[in-house]
């Protein structure tokens, strides 16, 4: 954060910012404090609802279209045992005051008994559930075609792809990890087409569709689906906050190999995730599943609770409704180390608590790949509806998302594009080069271990193509 600037007055407001007082639904809240920090970082506000006085702690940034309501803040005891408690005042001031001092805004609202540090991470064995559902790594010794080719820099290394074609989405969660993207930016679909057909010739067999902002929003999602499935012959997977189901047709719905539903707290959540999604009409091998954020971050709702196990609870009645195989839970991303280890810790106890075995864990860290090349890029390019930056045209191939967390931008930023999504084979063949070394500027990248893993292949110093002789689930999605 920068340009930081308390102020006495709120600036030119926004129509739910008036004479004091700012607009949550139908209630009035009475702003005590007020705080601009940056030009598009925020404008964040101390609140108190003078019937309840109920304190909320308001964001709101232009960028992004942010305003989110936030009520409380979460304690971490000795022991790891994480509770969520309703902010007081004084709590708020101390929140306040961590703004204002430039703490990344996704740790202000976490307080320990005992504080947290880096020293303190821990080993894990990875999960099956891990292994199936996310990108462990392991899914790239089934596709020796692909790693053959990267060894000998002969350009086919592609498996899948990610496509993020909108930037649009009907909902503001406080913790994304593009809160800063062009939410009015999408990718025309002829220049999707064209970037998948020349991905086509370099061996891609899938692609997952995702955000940016809410895939089901883009206006032509169902000519796109339905084109990469049935004429391009591609497996297609989906990222969906579930709330715009009635949007898509029941041809598009049997192309899918799997879906898995975002599922985020704002009001109304629990029944408007999978209104009008037709689960009938998935194909009878596709795999649903959920994911959710362990995070104090959830926006504010009229029916909130601070008990997480019965958060999680209501959570498992959204998955019961999806048929849905599994529910991954992971802590907010963009966490600074110590806290994300925490974070950890924090959710192993509650799971122990919640009892349901579709729930696992996915353990994520930090930590910059020891490499000069970020070798997952040439298996699984990134499409972003993010313009690039040479002329503002929609469509950016990255790395990977995760770029968005180095140094908790929170938006794709210039310095990390590979190239415009026409120019996608000039870069497999190396003749356009990154212009970012990971060793340096991919610190908040989740992705380390797989791309060191191909990296010490191409140098050939493991080879684990024995150890997996056996299809696994979905292994085209790597």
């Amino acid at each position: 954060m920068s340009s930081l600037k308390i102020i006495d007055n709120i600036p030119p407001p926004p129509s739910f910012i008036k004479a004091g007082f700012i607009k949550r639904g139908r209630q009035k809240l009475k702003i005590l404090k007020s705080v601009q920090i940056g030009e598009d970082t925020g404008l964040f506000s101390i609140c108190r609802h003078e019937g309840t006085k109920k304190i909320y702690l308001h964001r709101y940034a232009a960028r992004g279209k942010i305003n989110n309501f936030l009520e409380n803040y979460e304690f971490i005891d000795k022991d790891y045992r994480s509770s969520l408690v309703p902010l007081t005042l004084e709590k708020a001031h101390e929140i306040m005051e961590r703004i204002e001092s430039n703490d990344p805004y996704s740790s202000v609202f976490i307080f320990y008994e005992k504080e947290a540090t880096e020293c303190e991470a821990f080993d894990r064995v990875q999960s099956e559930q891990e292994h199936q559902y996310t990108s462990t790594g392991i899914k790239f010794w089934r596709h020796q075609e692909q790693m053959l080719s990267y060894r000998e820099e002969a350009g086919a290394t592609v498996i899948s792809t990610h496509i993020s074609p909108e930037g649009a989405c009907p909902l503001k969660c406080p913790y994304c990890s593009v809160t800063y993207r062009d939410t009015h930016s999408r990718i025309e679909l002829d220049v999707i087409k064209d970037y998948v057909e020349k991905l086509q010739t370099r061996g891609l067999k899938a692609v997952i569709l995702t955000g940016g902002g809410e895939p089901t929003a883009y206006k032509q999602f169902n000519e796109l689906v339905q084109w990469l499935k049935y004429e391009r012959g591609l497996s297609v997977a989906l990222i969906t906050n579930g709330t715009l189901g009635k949007r898509i047709e029941a041809k598009t719905l049997k192309a899918f190999s799997w879906v898995r539903v975002s599922i985020n707290i704002f009001d109304n959540w629990e029944t408007r995730i999978g209104d009008n999604f037709d689960i009938d009409e998935l194909s009878d091998d596709c795999v649903v599943g959920c994911s959710m954020v362990y995070t104090v971050e959830h926006e504010s709702t009229d029916n909130e609770t601070t008990d997480r196990v019965e958060m999680l609870r209501k959570v498992a009645k959204i998955a019961d409704r999806f048929n849905a195989k599994y529910v991954r839970l992971l802590p907010n991303c963009l966490l600074e180390q110590r806290h994300l280890i925490s974070q950890h810790k924090a959710l192993d106890h509650t799971l122990e608590q919640l009892g349901d075995t579709r729930f696992f864990h996915q353990y994520k860290v930090h930590g910059a790949p020891s490499t000069p090349v970020c070798h997952q890029s040439y298996f699984r390019p990134y499409l972003s509806e993010e313009p690039y930056h040479t002329d503002g045209t929609p469509g950016t191939v990255y790395p990977c998302d995760s770029v968005v967390l180095n140094d908790s931008f929170q938006h794709f930023a210039e310095e990390y594009q590979l190239c415009k999504a026409g120019d996608i084979l000039d870069f497999l063949d190396r003749v356009i080069k990154p212009n970012f070394d990971p060793r340096e500027r991919c610190k908040g990248c989740v992705f380390t271990d797989n791309v060191n893993m191909l990296g010490e292949w191409k140098d050939g110093k493991i080879d684990k193509f024995d150890n997996y002789p056996s299809p696994l689930g979905h292994e085209e999605f790597v």
